[in-house]
């Protein structure tokens, strides 16, 4: 998602013009556009403006707004935020916004030394970095198939607050996709956790699984999973989760099939986990005998041999280890546990 200030000029354009010479939506003429971008740019008095780091062509800014955005407000709108001194939030409306954001967007450069100080910065570009995150965030399909806007708004002001916080430059923000940076693990990791967890149903619920033959997709009539040996305590065995693939240690004992924070995270940010997928809690026993809260979640795409599963209860423990339960075996017909041979056996 791309990341973006509101420039503090639009204040030259209602503030500091003498020569008010545009078209309004409602059809006031103001007069001429050259004495509007004129005047704009005279506020700024620089060709290049720089808000801490961030460079902006000033004539092209304006000229932009001038041709875009005031045809699209209304005189009685600017009028009345003028005589309230509200003019900043007429600009910060949703629509808006968005042209402002469209003027700065490839007319404005920030340099990697740029930091995320709140100090240095005011509290509207701290909102409209809100704002354009929200707004790049609804405007992806695959990203609007697992995200409202009320879950961008509480992502993206999670985000931008930390990001402000703890002080990274623009240089660290381009590495926001980089699974091993700092801003990835400490900022966007957090916030997704904390988006879809406060979702959470809090009432408990039972993580049962069963045979239901539609669910299993693949394979023939059985499939035999090799098993890997670990360190002559037990079994573990490989199972992908919507490709993301990790050895489990094979439990007939557990319960369910469990997964840890890690895990969970990498599937919410593939959208593997949606919020609704959460259906509840358990209370779980470890093997130090401490007793967790487990949070249930329905999912589906898991791969174990030659068969994917779907519509499968498993728990997500916070510092869980990742087991395979009974109750993942139960999906199948019926299942086989071979030790010499050390494989699984399962049943369609």
């Amino acid at each position: 998602m791309k990341r973006s200030i509101l420039a503090v000029m639009i204040t030259f354009l209602f503030l500091n013009s003498n020569a008010q010479n545009v078209l309004t939506k409602d059809g006031v003429v103001l007069g001429k556009r050259s004495d509007f971008i004129k005047s704009c740019a005279k506020g700024a008095d620089k060709k290049l403006m720089n808000f801490n780091g961030i460079e902006i062509e000033t004539e092209k800014y304006c000229s932009c707004v001038c041709d875009k955005l005031i045809p699209e407000i209304n005189s009685w709108e600017m009028q009345e935020a003028a005589k309230e001194n509200k003019m900043t939030d007429l600009f910060m409306k949703d629509e808006n916004f968005k042209i402002l954001m469209g003027c700065l967007d490839g007319n404005y450069k920030i340099s990697d030394n740029y930091t995320f100080e709140k100090g240095n910065n005011s509290d509207l570009t701290i909102q409209s970095g809100i704002k354009n995150c929200v707004l790049e965030l609804m405007s992806d399909p695959e990203a609007k198939e697992i995200w409202t806007e009320e879950m961008a708004n509480q992502y993206c002001s999670c985000a931008i607050e930390k990001l402000f916080k703890s002080g990274y430059t623009y240089k660290d923000l381009k590495e926001i996709e980089n699974e091993n940076s700092p801003i990835y693990n400490e900022i966007a990791l957090p916030c997704v956790t904390e988006v879809f967890n406060s979702g959470i149903k809090k009432s408990t619920s039972e993580s049962k699984n069963a045979y239901v033959p539609a669910d299993i997709i693949g394979g023939g009539k059985s499939s035999s999973v090799q098993l890997t040996d670990y360190l002559g305590k037990g079994f573990k065995i490989k199972i992908s989760i919507d490709g993301v693939s990790r050895y489990y240690l094979f439990d007939t004992g557990a319960t369910d099939l469990t997964i840890d924070s890690d895990t969970e995270r990498e599937l919410l940010l593939n959208g593997t986990i949606k919020r609704a997928d959460y259906i509840g809690e358990k209370e779980y026993e470890l093997a130090d005998g401490k007793t967790v809260t487990g949070q249930i979640v329905k999912v589906n795409k898991i791969t174990i041999g030659n068969y994917t599963v779907n519509n499968v209860t498993i728990a997500v423990l916070k510092n869980g280890s990742l087991l395979c339960g009974k109750s993942f075996l139960d999906k199948f017909k019926k299942w086989e546990l071979n030790k010499d041979k050390m494989e699984l056996v399962l049943y369609k």
